[in-house]
């Protein structure tokens, strides 16, 4: 098949695209300039192996953590039981697009997808998921993009350099959502930058809180400073969240203007030397389940007919990677930890929580730490990978204001092999 008919059907396919960062349109001062597009993409196909039932989606591509004991009728834990699986459903192929200048801008636009599925419900496997669709106009100085992009929380320069599909969660926040995003450069060298945006929500939760933050109407909130040279890249930002749960409360019904509200933050850093480069990040805040990682909130009621009220929980976590700048093998290493901080609130029982990625069986988990080495062999377009995960989760008894007790150790050890092929 020739070039051209590829291109065509790949087109028509309305696949996906893989892109490291914002895509720019070609510089042209002719506003007829022809429209182009650019087709790249990988296959990409992971055996893993777990020591432990995990709590996981999609043959165990996105994991979270090792489940709790889970006794039988005999005392036996159910959840010592390993799992094999192999899964292609990450690969991906689609396309950015160039075009004439508006508004004295040059344009561009990305459309990219994968067939990973959507939610976390593992019956969606296979099936087409939209992961970007934005457009951006760039000015020298400024840059405005709209559509479904990362959440600012996950920093496209500098995140794990894990082989795990979860990029490294519930350590690092991973979302993409809807948004209007603007990014102005502050300096004259274009080192230092201010982003700026404000995003609707689509998670990765069984429950999502985009209908939450729909009804407060107040969008998710973001700000955040960039310093950013060919070896130095230092930035910190924070970031607003404003949901109303519910519409009402109480037996009977009573209507409800209740809040939980919640602040966010991250700092981080990544160093570019010759023979390695070193990423870290730490995140942290309320309520940060809606970026995969440990949190929520809970409700409080202080009798059947009264109006709930919301106090979200605070989560802290950190990281660190270092990988080598090899061109053929590069060994890798991430480390990280993250701990449940419970709620601010004391003196009452709460009614629910809303906690853990979605996930209530988060709720009893106090710390968890994760090591995993990796190596990659590369050749070429041609790329395999080999990683070693070990996490071990400290779970026990959950408090009504979120907080764990009585812990016990809960360890497991997730082998990887990964093939991809770029094009």
């Amino acid at each position: 098949m020739k070039k051209p008919g590829l291109k065509c059907l790949l087109l028509g396919m309305v696949m996906c695209v893989t892109t490291n960062g914002i895509v720019h349109a070609q510089s042209s001062s002719d506003t007829t300039a022809k429209w182009g597009a650019k087709i790249y993409g990988f296959l990409r196909n992971d055996v893993i192996y777990d020591t432990r039932q995990m709590a996981a989606v999609r043959e165990g591509e996105l994991s979270l953590f090792p489940l709790d004991i889970s006794p039988d009728s005999k005392g036996k834990d159910i959840n010592v039981a390993p799992t094999l699986n192999m899964a292609a459903i990450l690969s991906r192929a689609g396309f950015t697009i160039t075009g004439p200048d508006a508004f004295g801008a040059k344009t561009s636009g990305v459309l990219e997808g994968e067939f990973w599925g959507a939610g976390l419900s593992s019956g969606n496997t296979n099936g087409f998921n939209l992961r970007h669709a934005y457009m951006m106009l760039d000015w020298s100085k400024t840059q405005l993009a709209f559509g479904q992009y990362w959440n600012p929380m996950f920093n496209i320069d500098c995140y794990p350099g894990v082989v795990n599909f979860n990029t490294g969660i519930p350590f690092e926040p991973l979302n993409r959502c809807p948004q209007i995003r603007l990014t102005q450069k502050l300096d004259r060298k274009n080192n230092l930058s201010l982003i700026l945006a404000a995003m609707s929500q689509i998670d990765m939760t069984s429950v999502p809180s985009g209908v939450p933050l729909a009804q407060g109407v107040v969008p998710d909130l973001h700000a955040q400073l960039k310093y950013k040279t060919k070896k130095l890249l230092l930035g910190a930002g924070v970031d607003y969240l404003s949901l109303q749960p519910d519409l009402t409360s109480g037996t009977p019904a009573i209507f409800s203007t209740e809040r939980v509200n919640s602040l966010r933050y991250l700092v981080y850093a990544k160093v570019s030397l010759a023979p390695v480069v070193i990423k870290a990040q730490f995140t942290g805040g309320q309520n940060l389940a809606d970026q995969l990682m440990l949190g929520g909130y809970l409700g409080y009621q202080s009798s059947p007919t009264s109006v709930m009220t919301y106090k979200p929980t605070n989560t802290t976590a950190a990281w660190l990677d270092i990988n080598t700048t090899g061109k053929k093998f590069v060994p890798g290493l991430f480390a990280g930890y993250t701990s449940n901080g419970g709620s601010a609130s004391t003196g009452a029982s709460a009614a629910f929580m809303n906690f853990g990625m979605g996930l209530n069986s988060a709720s009893n988990i106090k710390d968890m730490i994760r090591v995993s080495p990796r190596m990659e062999f590369i050749s070429g377009k041609f790329k395999f990978a080999v990683e070693i995960e070990y996490s071990s989760v400290n779970f026990g008894t959950s408090a009504s204001d979120a907080t764990v007790s009585n812990t016990h150790s809960i360890t497991e050890t997730r082998l990887i092999f990964m093939s991809k092929y770029s094009f």
